[in-house]
């Protein structure tokens, strides 16, 4: 049996997974699950977090499970001790993201170099301003902070503005796409030279708190910086107080170090912020372009051809 625990997938994607796998397919949370469907569980389709978290005590309740596909493309939230113990398959949906990230942040660029804020109040104002002006991103630089496919999509739609995009990584290797890739120890060196600034970086040993003060000490003034990664990446107080001073000119932020983002954090109030939660990869498409990779996942593993499954995550 296919246990789905989100809310999202709808009746039609449903009857769409059990046609194509010729599986029972059940949308409830594990504790909803009857003794006896828990035990027939095989297959675990899931965010795996938030309202749709899985606990440890859950996993365990769940014998006969071999293969947990998640929805997003990071897997650090799910419980790794029983995945561990129990030998547990698990893929994610990491790709799925690279066209609505890279709009967004296309989107979050233009939203600052067109001054849009100040002509939605001047709107609001019914105010006709010649005061107020637009930048172009024709010729600036984006610093691309990660190179993996949404990396490479950002990067491909940004030259197609006419932008000079750097991309950072662990190993430097040059990727079609970008005009220089640089180290990621490198970074110091890199900062400088950019206008925008956009990590989409996962959270790592390596990766947390990448960002701090002396980083952004190294940044232009009135830099832009976005983050459609993960929140811990950047020190959060750091980024608050280059906000403040105009060091950092404005922010999109979709990821945050808490999530959701409490409502007394000061980012809620400051105007040259972009707050989005975590929506950036969310759109009509999502759950189709997610259950499609796990139906050709699905082919393999009812084939017992794992190695062909795309997006195995290691755990040990």
């Amino acid at each position: 049996m296919i246990v789905c625990t989100t809310s999202d997938l709808s009746a039609e994607m449903r009857q769409k997974i059990a046609k194509e796998t010729q599986v029972p397919v059940v949308q409830r949370t594990i504790n909803e699950l009857s003794k006896r469907e828990k035990n027939a569980v095989e297959i675990l389709i899931t965010y795996g977090n938030f309202d749709d978290a899985v606990t440890v005590e859950e996993l365990r309740k769940l014998p006969g499970l071999k293969w947990i596909h998640v929805l997003s493309s990071g897997t650090e939230q799910l419980p790794i001790t029983p995945i561990k113990d129990k030998n547990i398959l698990v893929t994610s949906s990491k790709g799925i993201h690279a066209i609505p990230i890279s709009e967004y942040v296309i989107f979050a660029v233009l939203y600052f170099a067109k001054h849009i804020p100040q002509f939605i109040k001047l709107q609001e104002q019914k105010s006709w301003s010649y005061t107020a002006g637009m930048s172009e991103v024709y010729g600036k630089t984006l610093g691309v902070l990660g190179t993996g496919v949404i990396g490479l999509e950002i990067a491909r739609k940004a030259r197609a503005l006419g932008m000079r995009v750097i991309g950072v990584n662990r190993s430097g290797r040059h990727m079609a796409g970008f005009d220089e890739v640089h180290r990621v120890q490198r970074l110091k060196e890199i900062v400088p030279c950019c206008d925008y600034i956009c990590s989409a970086l996962p959270s790592t040993d390596e990766t947390r708190n990448l960002i701090d003060k002396n980083i952004i000490q190294l940044m232009k003034d009135q830099v832009i910086f976005m983050n459609v990664g993960r929140g811990d990446v950047i020190v959060e107080e750091h980024l608050l107080e280059a906000l403040r001073t105009g060091k950092i000119g404005g922010a999109a932020l979709d990821v945050f170090k808490s999530e959701p983002l409490e409502a007394q954090h000061p980012f809620w109030r400051m105007k040259n912020v972009l707050i989005t939660p975590h929506a950036s990869a969310r759109t009509n498409m999502y759950m189709f372009r997610a259950l499609q990779m796990f139906l050709e996942n699905f082919r393999y593993y009812q084939q017992n051809a794992l190695q062909f499954m795309v997006n195995k995550v290691d755990f040990h």
